[in-house]
């Protein structure tokens, strides 16, 4: 009896369009109400014509639920919503090369950079202002410094960032040490230090590619990717009180035990290995042989 009242009762779920209750979207699934809602499994999504690029605007194909459960890692769309999107430039007609977000300011203008010493830290820095998806919707701006203390090229490029914080007031800058903060390097593609990125709702947009690290190629970066500008350029320059901190103007060593630990593995399973060899037993059987042939020696 028990067995058939459940049947009676997911029968009518059986008729509604499949979800994907899986992790942490079927949870907040339950949580939001929507367990119950009709929802496609596959939705495509059309491609966006210039004509209708103007009435998309402000709209979004994307809900909280799809932010937080990576949907764009398990959907293949057909062209890439973002670049789709963007609108045409308006003297050549056609879309621009250079990816260039919307920024809303930052209010505080603390003229300083945020140091981040936890995942904790690096959600609340990462938090999107709002539910806009899209490059061309105004959306919180973060300029993301990836460094380690025991980095050269860290400590050449601290300097220029914290007189760069001065410069830009309007806009967020973080610091983030990838030596402590390992698990974000794999999320974010840092593959070499030191590591400058530009993160717009929460997501990595442009990476900071100069060969040369100054105040000035920085304000070049954020002006050709985004739409801040500087209030004022006379304070674009490092002065000594820059070199004090928070970033780290000097190369820290440090021991790195997690080095010496995969070293002694290594070493380990080379001996091992080398252990069950035939010429570590031609080796042993030399030695034994000729040590008893030096007793024999003795003996006679």
């Amino acid at each position: 009896m028990h067995k058939i009242f459940i049947f009676l009762l997911f029968l009518p779920i059986s008729h509604l369009q499949a979800n994907e209750f899986k992790g942490l979207q079927f949870l907040i699934n339950i949580i939001t109400g929507e367990f119950m809602e009709t929802k496609n499994k596959n939705p495509g999504l059309q491609p966006a014509n210039s004509e209708d690029i103007n009435t998309v605007t402000g709209q979004t194909h994307f809900s909280f639920v799809d932010y937080v459960s990576h949907r764009e890692r398990t959907v293949c769309f057909p062209y890439d919503i973002y670049e789709a999107q963007t609108p045409p430039d308006s003297d050549t007609g056609q879309k621009s090369k250079n990816i260039r977000v919307k920024c809303i300011p930052n209010a505080t203008g603390n003229k300083t950079v945020q140091m981040v010493q936890s995942m904790k830290e690096v959600v609340t820095l990462l938090a999107p202002h709002g539910n806009s998806t899209k490059r061309n919707q105004p959306g919180k701006c973060v300029l993301v410094l990836f460094y380690t203390r025991s980095c050269p090229g860290s400590a050449l490029m601290g300097p220029h960032f914290v007189a760069l914080a001065k410069v830009f007031p309007n806009l967020t800058l973080a610091a983030i040490d990838a030596f402590k903060l390992y698990n974000l390097n794999t999320e974010f593609g840092i593959i070499g230090l030191p590591t400058l990125m530009l993160f717009h709702q929460g997501r990595p947009v442009v990476r900071f590619n100069d060969t040369q690290s100054t105040v000035n190629s920085f304000i070049n970066f954020i002006t050709r990717h985004s739409d801040l500008w500087p209030p004022s350029i006379q304070n674009a320059y490092v002065t000594s009180e820059d070199f004090n901190g928070p970033l780290p103007s000097k190369v820290e060593y440090e021991t790195d035990y997690y080095l010496y630990l995969a070293w002694a593995f290594i070493v380990f399973c080379a001996g091992y290995y080398f252990s069950k060899s035939r010429i570590y037993s031609q080796i042993v059987e030399m030695i034994q042989r000729n040590w008893r042939e030096s007793e024999a020696q003795i003996e006679s």
